[in-house]
């Protein structure tokens, strides 16, 4: 019996869900041009393998078949599509080559793996020269000085309590301070004979610049807008290390007591209420916690937070001042805490789940604001 192909298994998965490829295209942002371009096993419509698998990876996942197996039967098809060539390529033309005595599996394998790499080069390539992401935005031929090779970790910091974080050399930490996006990331670490000094950096976006200081265990920095580099933060942020080792500190940042707004600086009142703020005026914040892995999107004030597959054992703190979006692909696979209410499952089984959250104020009390959920 003649076992099926990949874009068969796709196509027939689709078409079992009574989805069509626009649905999908829909759901999972992928064009529809590379859609059928995996279920006709047109893959010379792809700039390489390794994009090849991802986008098969990424359809599987969504379609819930098992991807380990749509991959192993992809990279078989495509030894069975080589084995010709490659015979007439591997062929003996004398008797020196007969006395190597070849083995052509090896030969298969050893070109599919070059093959790969080479891919791999090409992906990097693209993605370096066409990226438009905060940590690689240009801005009037000014480049941000961020290092593409960070990696930052959406988190919160609670209004009451400092909140600790561990920074490496390769992952830092972005977080929502008074409706700023704040970065912060190790630039180096000079060690010393007694104790090692941490240069972090710090970073406002939309701002270009980052601001480096310099922390060892148990000293502590105030960013505030008389930093130039910072000078459009709207409230302060003490930051304190609290070890620092050869290649990454473990640090506790809070958020202060005042704001500024509209170029001035509030301090709380007697009461510890903020005077400008209304009673109720908190942030929206979710937590995610996927059990599966699954597609999911985030949208933050109007921004972009996050894109892409989730796998199963991750968690996704967001927060948001006035307006939060939120979907995913597989509903039963996350379930979600919202502004500390008890824990929920976003959803039914493999059904795109889309949430969107308002900050408004409330219809009984103009004093106070109530968040409310709109959408499905």
């Amino acid at each position: 019996m003649n076992q099926k192909r990949v874009g068969q298994i796709l196509r027939e998965a689709r078409e079992e869900k009574k989805l069509t490829v626009k649905d999908v295209s829909k759901d999972t942002n992928i064009s529809v041009k590379y859609i059928l371009a995996l279920e006709t096993e047109d893959y010379a419509q792809f700039p390489g393998e390794t994009f090849t698998i991802g986008f098969l990876k990424n359809y599987g996942s969504y379609l819930k078949l098992d991807t380990g197996m749509l991959i192993n039967l992809y990279r078989g098809e495509k030894i069975e599509e080589s084995q010709a060539p490659l015979e007439e390529l591997t062929k003996p033309t004398s008797s020196f080559y007969y006395d190597l005595n070849f083995d052509k599996n090896k030969l298969i394998t050893a070109i599919s793996v070059l093959m790969v790499a080479i891919a791999a080069v090409l992906l990097y390539t693209f993605i370096d020269g066409s990226s438009s992401g905060d940590d690689v935005a240009e801005e009037s031929g000014r480049r941000l000085e961020i290092p593409e090779n960070i990696d930052f970790i959406n988190r919160s910091v609670p209004e009451t309590r400092p909140e600790s974080f561990i920074l490496t050399a390769n992952q830092g930490v972005s977080f929502s301070a008074s409706n700023q996006q704040c970065k912060l990331f190790i630039s180096s670490v000079e060690q010393g004979s007694d104790t090692n000094t941490a240069v972090l950096a710090f970073n406002v976006y939309p701002e270009l610049t980052v601001y480096k200081f310099r922390l060892s265990e148990g000293q502590e920095k105030v960013l505030s807008y008389s930093i130039p580099e910072i000078s459009s933060l709207r409230r302060s942020i003490r930051i304190a290390a609290q070890s620092v080792t050869g290649s990454s500190a473990k640090v506790l940042v809070s958020l202060s007591e005042e704001e500024r707004q509209g170029g001035t600086t509030v301090q709380p009142n007697p009461q510890g209420e903020d005077s400008t703020k209304t009673l109720g005026d908190v942030p929206i914040q979710v937590t995610l916690f996927f059990s599966k892995p699954s597609y999911a999107e985030f949208i933050i004030d109007g921004q972009m937070g996050f894109r892409g597959l989730v796998q199963g054992g991750e968690n996704k703190a967001l927060e948001a001042k006035d307006r939060l979006e939120i979907k995913v692909g597989d509903g039963s696979a996350v379930e979600m805490i919202q502004n500390g209410k008890p824990k929920v499952v976003l959803g039914r089984p493999g059904k795109l789940v889309k949430k969107v959250y308002i900050k408004t104020p409330n219809p009984y009390d103009s004093t106070q604001f109530i968040i409310k959920e709109l959408g499905e």
